[in-house]
């Protein structure tokens, strides 16, 4: 698999991984803090042996890991980086049933032509291959804001972002939101997210991020892109 990292691409101050898989690069981030640095997200089974070294070669101290939602794309690394960086792991509240669960919050298609691709993800999230391993979240994610992340010595707000799970979150610093997959960047476009548990949350979600207005948002696919390359997106 082909990784592209900010070390050789540097986007913004942006620290992140991006590991091209088919239409979907799957991409990781890391956000430095007082006392540690946070991972965001933990990307897929290929993605592991990359990440090491990328947190190596950086030298990034993993305190925390913080996951914008609990599919296996996102969280399928969190048992093994939680037991060897002893990180805490940031979970929000409404998706903790979701670990492990795929089926728990159904997916619907945003657009008629994803309809394949929901039924093939839902097939296959529903045999052992595709269930992450079992991890227990530290913090579970209640309210957003900053103060939660002060107290751990992260200057950013945790935000909201229900739709493509009803507890997806993001991170907002002074021009970046990891937004996780409430946008997507797919074959170098960004878009709307092929598919959502909630398309009217993930709407308002949207609309959310457009108020925000960031420099740059990070997502969960794809490497980060300037914002106003993707705000005039519609909603689904």
């Amino acid at each position: 698999m082909k990784i592209q990292t900010s070390n050789e691409v540097k986007i913004g101050d942006i620290f992140y991984l991006t590991e091209n898989i088919g239409d979907a690069p799957i991409s990781v981030y890391v956000i430095r803090g007082k006392n540690g640095d946070m991972l965001v997200d933990t990307g897929f089974s290929t993605t592991y042996k990359s990440i090491i070294k990328w947190i190596d070669v950086n030298k990034f101290n993993i305190t925390d890991i913080f996951i914008t939602h609990a599919h296996p794309d996102h969280d399928w690394n969190v048992a093994k980086l939680q037991s060897k960086f002893k990180a805490r792991v940031w979970v929000g509240s409404k998706d903790v049933s979701l670990i492990r669960n795929f089926s728990s919050q159904k997916q619907f298609p945003t657009s008629k032509s994803y309809n394949f691709r929901v039924k093939w993800i839902t097939f296959w999230t529903k045999t052992p291959l595709f269930k992450s391993k079992a991890y227990t979240p530290d913090i579970v994610v209640t309210r957003e804001g900053s103060d939660l992340p002060q107290k751990y010595g992260y200057d950013f707000a945790v935000v909201f972002l229900p739709g493509h799970t009803l507890g997806s979150m993001g991170i907002q610093t002074d021009d970046v939101l990891y937004c996780g997959d409430a946008f997507a960047v797919l074959n170098g476009q960004p878009m709307v997210p092929p598919h959502a548990h909630n398309i009217e949350l993930l709407n308002e979600s949207i609309e959310k991020i457009k108020v925000i207005n960031p420099r740059f948002l990070a997502c969960g696919h794809g490497v980060p892109y300037v914002f106003n390359d993707a705000k005039e997106k519609e909603s689904v």
